[in-house]
């Protein structure tokens, strides 16, 4: 019904149907469609009348007010025009104002016209009685992004309309595992809005995306020819539209009378000073920050507000924003409004940008406070609702050197991060600050942060580096207010960095971490997350008995302060132990109890709370803690939509988008994909049972514990050896109860190298049917597969696998697929019998 060539109709085929049933009404002489700029009320008025015309055979006339002195005039004496046969002709006037309005109903249905009108104002603002109106939305947008289902992202009508629009000027470009975020995210900070989708896929097309990214982040800056960048989103993006030839203002509407300072058409002080202060804000603002930072009186602020939403020079959405008490549901914007008629750039005093930074640096102290008092469903939306402006915060309080503030921004942050499982990057930006002398206060909170960012990202050598330098600051800074907590913090990191390597030292001091919690910390969300470290630590060291003491203990006291976020984890962490004892029953029990809580809390709480577990970093080695994370995030996109475990989030948040992006980092594609996928075909409670069988209780030296070369085919164990009477385990049977765990001989001297990155570890080479196997796990098959691809039965492949990871000192079936795409002999892998098409394949653009 819509023309295939006007891409900004993408998504609008519903609209234009009932716009049409409403014109071929009689009784209906026109339709009003209304909405802000940008939005594509012109070109869906133009498929509308190219339908209208194509379904009436009317003859069909676009009518440009601007064009006339008078174009009220002028329309009626197109209606009255003489000579026509057959039906009325449908008349297209696009911004047409009120005053031009009179008469013009009756002239219509005299003559048995159709009149289809465009504006920014809404139909009562119109006065055309009889019309029928409508509002123009904005197009649906990406609320999240994964690698398994690119074609589901691609046609979503925003993302349709912005790869289209690229591909105008760029036909190579095509949505791809490496830039779907982007695009998705694109797509999601532009609000759907066709104008800006059409105008900044031009400039990520000719300028490239980083270039949009940086106008999308505030840090586009022309050059010397142009002004210069400022922060916040919106005002620079409008300068790069601006300079990328955005379209006219639309004109503005004659003034028939004079209005009082405020009202008309020209803002007044308070006015300017807000649409002045909304520069500053990265992806809009809640009312209550606009108002605080402005520094308007609360008794003006209500109409100045009004004033400029009726003028469409703010906008309000019902996206969530932070409040310093909560949250709320609504959040102002600046309009796409990519002309030099807009409001001008953003303040650059450093009053205004201190007051910005203060403001949401006392939000998320706020926010964290309630993460952990228990308020936690408030405490998470503010804070994902203001994380950008939470971010920009942050640079202004580097920038302008206030260490101490943006440390305790970063601390507060922490709360947020470990409740969804987002990548701890923020601590890296503190290294900006300036160098700190060994007697400044805030320089061990600042080496703490960036002691656990780097535990976060796999490198506990420098962790431990980080740390030693804060035990010799510490042993000036004795008796200090906060220096125990120092203390026992700096502990508890120490047990994690040494953890995958020296457990009885990292025991030691997780244990110590504890206590000296218990001491000075109380009952609270901290002490509990140390003592579920420490239960996770005796899990995959062999300490069963004592890990789930520790997590019973852990689980008792957040049930008592209704804390969601500790109960699910402890929750997981006993579903874990119980799996390892072969109690699949009650393991599945402690997993729903566990999704119960936390789905209240959305899902990037449930996600969190599995990679806090399952991706722990006392597991030794980076790439199979993402593996484990990969996995993760598989078994949680399955689970999501109607019906599934998981509800599909309300608003954009790209939790498990942006972690997927951090995690290929550590993985290779093939691994990547081949860990997504398994996790897909997964059950996110049989996960956790493949977790305690692969995971614990581990040896010392980071050797896979029992069960290590069990199936990962999804949702299933490993048969038993054959010769022991029994055959393949059906879906859900009892899991088999691990050997005893190994006594600890003492801490590693130097830490084991990681699987899957290099040659086989010592023993025998691979036989040519390990290979095979090996090729074709690595291609992402399952036993059953591999068994029908070479023909052997499915015993001999499993016996093959559990050679292999002997062999390669690999505890997965990712791993081998890592060691196959890592190796250098990569042509000893190739099976002998044609491959099959790689699993996920790559959506079409």
């Amino acid at each position: 019904m819509t023309d295939p060539h006007d891409r900004e109709i993408f998504g609008r085929d519903r609209e234009v149907s009932e716009l049409l049933a409403l014109l071929t009404d009689t009784r209906t002489p026109g339709v009003v469609l209304s909405g802000g700029p940008g939005i594509g009320k012109a070109r869906l008025a133009r498929a509308v009348a190219s339908a209208y015309a194509a379904a009436r055979g009317a003859e069909t006339i676009a009518f440009d007010p601007t064009a006339h002195e008078n174009p009220g005039a002028e329309l009626r004496r197109l209606l009255e025009r003489p000579g026509r046969a057959g039906a009325g002709p449908l008349l297209v006037a696009e911004g047409l104002a009120p005053a031009h309005l009179q008469g013009l109903p009756a002239a219509v249905a005299r003559d048995g016209a159709r009149l289809i009108i465009t504006t920014r104002e809404p139909l009562a603002a119109v006065g055309a009685e009889g019309f029928a109106g409508r509002v123009v939305g904005p197009l649906p947008v990406p609320l999240d992004c994964s690698a398994l289902d690119l074609d589901g992202l691609c046609r979503i009508p925003s993302v349709r309309l912005y790869v289209a629009s690229v591909r105008a000027l760029n036909p190579a470009f095509r949505v791809r595992h490496h830039n779907q975020e982007a695009v998705a995210r694109t797509c999601a900070e532009l609000r759907g809005v066709p104008g800006a989708l059409v105008l900044a896929a031009r400039i990520a097309a000719l300028e490239g995306p980083e270039v949009l990214w940086a106008a999308l982040e505030g840090r586009f800056d022309p050059g010397p020819a142009g002004p210069a960048g400022a922060g916040g989103d919106s005002g620079s993006l409008a300068r790069l539209l601006d300079a990328y030839g955005g379209p006219a203002p639309a004109p503005a509407h004659p003034v028939e009378r004079s209005a009082p300072a405020g009202t008309g058409p020209h803002p007044g002080d308070t006015e300017r000073r807000l649409l002045a202060c909304s520069r500053l804000f990265s992806g809009g603002a809640g009312p209550e920050a606009l108002r605080r930072i402005a520094g308007v009186p609360l008794n003006a602020f209500p109409r100045a507000l009004e004033n400029l939403l009726g003028r469409h020079l703010l906008a309000v959405s019902a996206l969530p924003s932070g409040r310093l008490d909560g949250f709320t549901r609504t959040r102002l914007h600046l309009p796409f409004q990519p002309s030099a008629a807009g409001p001008g750039p953003a303040p650059r005093g450093d009053d205004l940008r201190l007051a910005h930074a203060r403001y949401y640096a006392e939000l998320a102290r706020s926010a964290a406070r309630r993460i952990a008092e228990g308020d936690q469903q408030t405490g998470i939306a503010a804070f994902r609702s203001e994380e950008r402006n939470i971010r920009c915060a942050l640079d202004t309080l580097i920038d302008v050197g206030s260490a101490d503030e943006a440390i305790a921004l970063v601390d507060h942050a922490r709360a947020y991060w470990c409740a969804s499982g987002t990548p701890f990057t923020w601590a890296e930006r503190l290294t900006a600050l300036p160098a700190a002398p060994a007697a400044a206060p805030w320089r061990i909170r600042l080496d703490l942060l960036l002691a656990e960012a780097a535990i976060r990202a796999g490198e506990p050598e420098a962790a431990l580096a980080l740390l030693a330098q804060t035990d010799a600051d510490r042993a000036g800074a004795d008796g200090t207010p906060g220096a125990a907590l120092l203390a026992a913090r700096s502990l508890h990191l120490r047990g994690i960095a040494e953890a995958p390597y020296r457990p009885r030292e990292a025991l030691t001091a997780l244990h110590a971490a504890v206590a000296a919690h218990r001491s000075y910390a109380g009952d609270g969300q901290a002490t509990h997350r140390v003592v579920l470290d420490a239960s996770l630590a005796e899990f995959l060291h062999g300490g069963l008995t004592k890990a789930t003491a520790l997590a019973v203990e852990a689980l008792s006291g957040a049930t008592r302060r209704r804390d969601a976020l500790v109960s699910g984890t402890a929750l997981l962490q006993l579903g874990v132990f119980a799996a390892a004892r072969g109690r699949a029953a009650e393991a599945d029990g402690c997993f729903d109890r566990a999704v119960a809580g936390l789905r209240t809390l959305g899902t990037p709480a449930v996600l969190g709370a599995l990679v806090s577990v399952l991706g722990t970093p006392l597991l030794p080695g980076t790439a199979a803690r993402a593996a484990e994370v990969v996995r993760c995030l598989g078994g949680c996109h399955a689970a999501r939509g109607p019906g599934g475990l998981l509800d599909e989030p309300a608003h954009p948040d790209f939790t498990m988008g942006r972690l997927e992006g951090h995690m290929r980092r550590y993985l290779g594609e093939r691994a990547f994909f081949a860990a997504l996928s398994e996790g897909a075909g997964t059950p996110l409670p049989d996960l956790v049972k493949q977790f305690a069988s692969r995971r614990g209780p581990m040896r010392p030296d980071g050797a896979p514990g029992p069960g290590a070369a069990l199936d990962a085919t999804p949702g299933r164990s490993a048969p038993a050896a054959p010769g022991r009477g029994r055959g393949p385990r059906e879906a859900g049977a009892p899991e088999p109860r691990p050997a005893a765990p190994r006594p600890c001989a003492g801490p590693a001297a130097d830490p084991p190298p990681a699987p899957g990155r290099g040659a086989p570890l010592p023993g025998d080479p691979l036989t040519p049917r390990q290979s095979q196997v090996s090729a074709l796990i690595t291609l992402g098959l399952s036993n059953k597969q591999i068994a029908r691809r070479l023909q052997i039965s499915e015993w001999t492949v499993v016996n093959h696998i559990r050679e292999t990871m002997r062999k390669l000192g690999c505890s997965s079936r990712v791993e081998i697929a890592n060691w196959v795409h890592h190796t250098s002999d990569a042509s000893a892998f190739s099976p002998s019998v044609p491959a099959p098409t790689p699993v996920p394949a790559p959506a079409p653009g």
